[in-house]
């Protein structure tokens, strides 16, 4: 007998530490069962508490940080000590009226925000373009280094883990003081507050983007929820967790994951079938996190702004980043765009930025002493561009070392260094042609940066920086045709929006390649295989051993491509029907999605980032 209860009190204390104590094998996220546990209790307990504002905001901040907890460990020290910093500065910025002293708080702001971001996500990267000139800088996680000698501890000092959510959570608290320092806002009424605009837990770990602006008002606000926002509230949860489990999981698992992993085994058809397949799949995960994130939200009493809106219908590349990620693009429209100059003119960050992104690309394609020689006098003129007036003379210059440097990396096969060299000519030329369009062209470049600014946002990797720089100069692009063509403003029809749509969306996969494979010697295999083994005779043969794949990624791009107007009646219907109804489409779904759940719950994609 006391063997029993040993065992049984043996069990049940694994299984409390199972469901309160950090587990990085098993994190709690919104698809697996653990988290819906937990946040039936908690809306249990939401129901007594919901009519007391404050009781309700403390609440939803204790359970909030349990959550980041339950989903990344002890990095939630992390968020509480970005709230108090952020939060303190806010306050001084708001209350100080000499501008010096504003200016060098929000600058301060950055740093420790910043800082914190590079080193958790690029420390391994730099280190790693530093030791490429010969430094040897050793790489190893030097702040769990200085815990272990401080406190005694045993951390691994290997490699650097990156906190889950601090890239969504950083952009959060730095929009905070900044919307406080350009006076658009004013300070929270306290830190409890302000914890619970940084940390609620819907949008903590994955997005959608919050601002300050949008977010707190509605913190001091009663709970108000009608029937139809309940409605649309679950509509949401359901379509999300459909997306993520039903589609975006039994893709990946079954056909994508595999072929990004080794191209070279399978044919051209089948790698380009992958990269239509991964559209789809990380279109899915992600917009099936913030449906899921939004409607929790929603049911709480809280109104988060969408965060896609069917991008793959784009009919431009400018078009797609008003739907993908609107809580991203907007975010770096609004405090990167704008402050590299925007449409207006370049800042001294756009010429100093230029330089080091060649630097990366040329140590991408591989360093040599020519290539050296040609980068120094490029930025050379690039420098003299800065206080020479006459811009045809400097120009012409640019354009022939610019022109000579293309094409001995043509010769070489340095590609994106030749692809970029392609870029910075085509901006020299427009100056020398038209020097009245200098205020366009700052346009462009700003456009560029910024987008390839936000492709490193998403990651340590030069992959990530050609994703950001290819989506940079098709946006500068289409901004150049507009401009010559006269045609911002006007929506395209007929055949020119179909055009746009089509080429608009083979562009989107073509760059979501450098998005998904795991390095650069991939992404090659890929290309070699789609354009040198296609095997166009098997195509038939092989949609019939991918028949059960295939036809759920057309559902899936079908219900994508339907108009807004049928889908927006779909959520009016369900909204409308009577509970019962809705209580059996609930079980239905949930059943189907238990059955369809592969036995390894998968992380969404964006909890990397």
């Amino acid at each position: 007998m006391l063997n029993f209860v040993v065992l049984f009190l043996n069990s049940f204390t694994d299984q409390l530490k199972s469901w309160f104590f950090y587990d990085p094998a098993n994190p709690m996220i919104f698809s697996n069962s653990m988290f819906w546990a937990f946040f039936l209790v908690a809306m249990i307990a939401y129901y007594f508490l919901y009519a007391r504002i404050t009781a309700r905001n403390m609440f939803l901040l204790a359970f909030s940080l349990f959550f980041y907890y339950k989903a990344g460990g002890f990095f939630f020290f992390l968020i509480i000590f970005s709230t108090f910093v952020d939060y303190y500065i806010g306050e001084k910025v708001h209350r100080s009226e000499h501008q010096p002293t504003r200016t060098w708080l929000v600058v301060l702001s950055l740093v420790v925000n910043l800082g914190l971001l590079a080193y958790f996500k690029y420390t391994f990267y730099f280190i790693d373009i530093l030791n490429s000139f010969g430094a040897e800088i050793t790489k190893q996680d030097y702040l769990a280094s200085a815990a272990n000698g401080w406190l005694g501890t045993s951390l691994d000092i290997s490699k650097i883990i990156l906190p889950v959510g601090i890239s969504f959570y950083t952009f959060q608290t730095i929009s905070y003081t900044l919307d406080i320092y350009r006076r658009k806002i004013t300070p929270v009424d306290n830190i409890l507050d302000f914890g619970f605009y940084v940390s609620f837990f819907p949008q903590l770990v994955a997005g959608p983007i919050v601002r300050a602006s949008s977010f707190v008002p509605q913190i001091y606000k009663p709970y108000k929820l009608t029937p139809e926002e309940y409605g649309f509230a679950i509509f949401l949860i359901l379509n999300g967790l459909v997306k993520k489990i039903l589609i975006s999981d039994y893709i990946s698992t079954n056909f994508v994951d595999r072929v990004f992993l080794e191209p070279q085994k399978y044919s051209g058809f089948e790698n380009l079938m992958a990269v239509y397949g991964y559209a789809i799949q990380i279109y899915c995960d992600f917009s099936g996190y913030t449906d899921i994130a939004i409607g929790l939200a929603l049911l709480l009493g809280f109104r988060l702004n969408i965060n896609f809106n069917s991008p793959y219908s784009s009919t431009s590349i400018t078009d797609f980043w008003r739907r993908w990620h609107i809580s991203l693009s907007s975010w770096l429209r609004d405090y990167l765009y704008i402050s590299l100059g925007g449409n207006r003119t370049t800042s001294l960050f756009t010429y100093i930025f230029v330089p080091i992104i060649l630097l990366i690309f040329l140590l991408v394609d591989g360093w040599t002493g020519l290539n050296f020689m040609f980068f120094m006098m490029l930025v050379t003129v690039w420098v003299l561009s800065l206080t020479f007036s006459d811009m045809k003379f400097i120009g012409g210059i640019g354009v022939l070392v610019a022109g000579t440097f293309a094409s001995n990396a043509f010769i070489t096969e340095a590609w994106y260094t030749f692809g970029l060299l392609c870029v910075i000519i085509v901006f020299w030329t427009i100056l020398l042609v038209r020097p009245d369009r200098k205020q366009s062209v700052s346009t462009y470049m700003n456009l560029t940066i910024t987008m390839l600014l936000g492709g490193l946002w998403h990651g340590a990797d030069t992959r990530f920086i050609i994703w950001g720089a290819l989506h940079g100069g098709a946006l500068a692009l289409h901004k150049f045709w507009m401009d010559i063509t006269k045609s911002k403003g006007k929506e395209p029809k007929g055949i020119s929006r179909f055009l746009g749509q089509v080429i608009t969306f083979h562009f989107v996969c073509f760059c979501w390649i450098y998005f998904r494979a795991q390095d650069m010697a991939t992404i090659n295999k890929m290309f070699a295989q789609i354009t040198g083994s296609f095997q166009a005779d098997k195509i038939l043969q092989m949609a019939t051993g991918y028949a059960d794949i295939f036809r759920l990624m057309v559902v899936a791009y079908v219900i994508h491509w339907l108009p807004r107007r049928l889908k927006d009646d779909l959520v009016v219907w369900f909204t409308r029907m009577p509970e019962i109804v809705k209580a059996v489409i609930i079980s239905i779904v949930v059943i189907v999605l238990y059955q369809a759940s592969t036995s390894a719950v998968k992380p969404f994609i964006y909890f990397q980032f």
